[in-house]
């Protein structure tokens, strides 16, 4: 195996690297590997076009390359990569929703309870003292693992 090694040539080592780093960010997804596949295919061009192999040259261009692309392009790339979806706000997936009464919301604790939402137990607040359990209401915001619900007009 050392044989086949000594064999093939720093520029196809270099551009393997990189292409096997870059297919790998398909699994990542954090554009971290992207760069640094892409750092090690400069590099192997770099070497194929004739940059000298020795006294560790390679891995020096390889090491400011991945710095350079890392910091200089990743927040670009994710933010044209996610696009509006990093953006968006994370209560969304919450307001507007509809859940159901668990407990609370009556005489002892006025306005506050416990709601099932996605199969989930919450704590909500209501500008309504009372509402029976097994109602159902709306989300209408949320703080934090507090939502703030209003009984759904039908």
């Amino acid at each position: 195996m050392a044989e086949y090694f000594s064999q093939v040539d720093a520029q196809y080592f270099w551009m393997g690297v990189g292409f096997a780093l870059v297919l790998a960010e398909v699994l990542m997804g954090n554009f971290i590997l992207f760069f640094l596949g892409l750092a090690s295919i400069i590099t192997g061009v770099a070497l194929w076009l004739g940059m000298p192999a020795d006294n560790g040259i390679p891995f020096l261009l390889f090491a400011a390359l991945s710095v350079a692309l890392l910091v200089g392009l990743r927040s670009r790339m994710r933010n044209l990569a996610v696009g509006d979806v990093a953006i968006s706000s994370v209560d969304e997936d919450f307001v507007g929703r509809d859940v159901q009464i668990e407990s609370g919301f009556d005489a002892s604790s006025p306005g506050r309870g416990r709601v099932n939402y996605r199969g989930a137990s919450w704590s909500a607040k209501s500008d309504q003292p009372h509402l029976p359990a097994g109602s159902f209401a709306t989300i209408i915001s949320r703080e934090s693992n507090l939502l703030y619900i209003a009984t759904t007009k039908e």
